[in-house]
């Protein structure tokens, strides 16, 4: 299993076109974005004892921030996710009827884009919102003919990652008010019956000016077993809470810490 090797790469100012989606609740109308930026790729380049132990098929998944090919929506900005099927390592040049051997019958199930056709369906205001998707079979002339290809296209929200650093700096009082807008925006999130595989910090966009908040970054989003409830194990899994005994490294210059509360159940605040 090798996941140094890109495969989508040179694609900055193509374009994808996506058809339209009619299937209430989705009303996505035919639209084109144009790729802009690169902002990572994660592959998984299996071989051929990896796809015996099946643990295939081989698979990338390229992460691209895009503006609208129309000239009335060419200042918005959205991100898009690329799942593409790869050839098993060693094949990569092998003839086109080889490759096509290897695509699947049916695309693999998608976790992002299932969990955002949830959060549509329930009308969720604390994600980002879907704005299209299209999955289609690969042409001859790409890596594994009649392999699946899966574009997702969600909106870019306004604000950024949550600072870690940053926000242990603010005062007690302003931490607090990040960390009750976390509790109202997560609690909704929670409702939708889905959980991020790997919580964190990151995953919190946070416009300043506004105080507007979303959660962000489905790629492995799971449905819940059962319903969950709201715990302060939430806050300490996006990192707005410490562990007194086991305290998380912060970047750069210390926080003043003068302002730091620890409760009796030992997290500090």
């Amino acid at each position: 299993m090798d996941s140094s090797i890109k495969y989508l790469t040179d694609l900055e100012g193509t374009q994808v076109k996506f058809d339209a989606v009619a299937e209430p609740p989705f009303n996505f109308p035919a639209q084109t974005s144009i790729i802009l930026e690169k902002l990572g790729e994660d592959s998984n380049r299996l071989t051929k004892e990896d796809i015996a132990a099946e643990l295939g098929p081989s698979d990338t998944a390229g992460k691209f921030l895009c503006q609208p090919a129309s000239e009335e929506d060419h200042n918005r900005r959205a991100f898009l996710r690329i799942y593409q099927q790869l050839p098993i390592a060693g094949t990569e040049t092998k003839k086109a009827a080889i490759r096509a051997s290897q695509a699947v019958d049916s695309p693999p199930d998608n976790l992002e884009l299932n969990a955002f056709r949830v959060f549509t369906k329930l009308d969720c205001d604390v994600v980002p919102r879907l704005l299209g998707y299209q999955q289609r079979q690969q042409d001859h002339d790409e890596g594994v003919p009649g392999g699946h290809i899966t574009y997702i296209l969600w909106e870019k929200i306004p604000g950024d990652s949550l600072d870690l650093t940053e926000f242990w700096r603010l005062p007690f009082a302003d931490r607090q008010a990040i960390r009750n807008k976390f509790r109202q925006v997560y609690t909704k999130f929670m409702l939708c019956g889905y959980m991020l595989c790997m919580g964190g910090p990151s995953k919190i966009i946070y416009e300043k000016p506004s105080g507007q908040m979303h959660i962000c970054g489905f790629k492995r989003a799971f449905p819940f077993d059962e319903p969950q409830t709201w715990g302060d194990t939430h806050y300490y899994q996006y990192g707005l809470i410490q562990r007194s005994k086991f305290p998380f490294y912060l970047e750069e210059k210390p926080p003043n810490k003068a302002d730091w509360i620890e409760d009796v159940n030992g997290w500090i605040w």
